[in-house]
């Protein structure tokens, strides 16, 4: 009896060491555990929260970059719709333009003998008196001239100078003649019909010291 009580407090005694053991060992496992974890988390100023305040600071600037680049598309894009705008009401202008022209050519293609001449003469009392002459038809300054000594003594036989003569359409044509006579100018403005396949001859004169105009058409190139 003495004996088993003795072999059970031997064998208690062999046990209580490796209990102590295994008892530190998971009283140390959450110590060392959360040891692990103040190791993994990045103190302040670490390489890593530098590349993700560097990630940031990217993204933020390409977000700026995109506003200003949107704003500055949407400015050009209005320009060039302005742009094109102008381009399609030039494109008009150029298509009525080039269509009127068109119909002046073919008006005047049909009506090639359509002729306009521009008459001046002077009776023999005004003719030394008369210094210069200046044409105007449709606005276009035709022609202009000082009258020498010869042409006036012309005038003062009976004869006409032609100041114009050139193929016209068969339209009305307004015709401006200015004469200087005696150093004071004289205008006569006249509205004229040119009659087609014919010549119109407008022809204005000085009588009695005033400007005048007489105007007729003929089938004949040359009448006189």
């Amino acid at each position: 009896m003495k004996r088993e009580a003795l072999m059970a407090l031997t064998a208690l005694g062999m046990a209580l060491p490796a209990l102590r053991a295994q008892d530190t060992t998971r009283a140390q496992r959450p110590v060392t555990d959360t040891t692990k974890r103040m190791t993994a988390a990045a103190p302040a100023g670490t390489p890593l929260e530098q590349l993700v305040a560097e990630e940031s600071q990217r993204r933020a600037n390409i977000a700026r970059i995109l506003l200003i680049t949107n704003a500055q598309v949407a400015v050009q894009q209005e320009a060039l719709r302005n742009l094109s705008d102008q381009l399609y009401v030039s494109e008009q202008l150029v298509g009525a333009t080039h269509g009127q022209l068109a119909l002046a050519a073919e008006a005047l293609r049909k009506q090639p003998s359509t002729v306009l001449s521009v008459l001046f003469a002077a009776d023999s009392a005004s003719a030394q008196r008369i210094g210069s002459l200046a044409l105007s038809i449709d606005g276009a300054n035709t022609s202009m001239m000082r009258v020498s000594d010869t042409t006036r003594t012309a005038f003062g036989v009976g004869a006409a100078d032609e100041l114009f003569r050139g193929a016209v359409l068969p339209t009305p044509h307004t015709i401006v003649l200015t004469a200087t006579v005696n150093g004071q100018p004289q205008q006569l403005v006249t509205r004229v019909r040119a009659l087609g396949d014919a010549v119109t001859y407008v022809q204005f004169a000085i009588q009695d010291g005033k400007l005048v105009q007489t105007s007729w058409a003929s089938r004949t190139p040359n009448p006189f």
